[in-house]
């Protein structure tokens, strides 16, 4: 092997080490991101949800009409989705690309992560081809129910049979 070669591999090696290390670095903040701020982590999720329903649209967008944003600002509370171009979790905010309509031109909006309530796929509007029905939050898990009876004989004092 000539010395030209090595390096090559040397380099190779290096560059894919450093991003398994990036990766794991981003998986880690991803992680602590969810544990301390599980709300905002949930939201994310949504919008996560929406990109991948855009990804199967033609050119990575939505038709005019096809998608609406909802969400809890002060002047708007709907945005005609185009596309959406990234969700910052650093500054917990979402970059939208918008259709204009009556009260707004079209363009990118930002919006705070926390202000987004949910986001819809009117039935009488453009068609998609995607039949949407909603979606789950896969982390979370069910809570356990326990009857009120356990609880309540839990919190009994013991007595003796005398």
């Amino acid at each position: 092997m000539t010395k030209g070669t090595s390096r090559r591999v040397k380099a190779a090696k290096e560059q894919v080490r450093e991003e398994v290390i990036s990766e794991v670095r981003h998986q880690l903040a991803l992680d602590k991101f969810q544990e301390e701020r599980p709300q905002l982590w949930l939201q994310s999720q949504r919008v996560v949800k929406l990109v991948e329903v855009q990804s199967q649209m033609e050119n990575d967008q939505f038709p005019e009409g096809s998608c609406f944003l909802h969400s809890s600002t002060v002047a708007f509370s709907s945005f005609c989705v185009k596309k959406i171009i990234g969700i910052d979790l650093d500054t917990c905010q979402v970059t939208v690309e918008i259709y204009g309509d009556e009260h707004l031109e079209a363009g990118v909006v930002v919006l705070p992560l926390e202000s987004i309530e949910w986001f819809g796929f009117p039935a009488k509007a453009v068609s998609t081809g995607i039949h949407f029905e909603g979606f789950t939050h896969h982390l979370s898990e069910k809570p356990k129910v326990v009857p009120a009876e356990t609880v309540i004989e839990k919190k009994r004092p013991k007595t003796s049979g005398r």
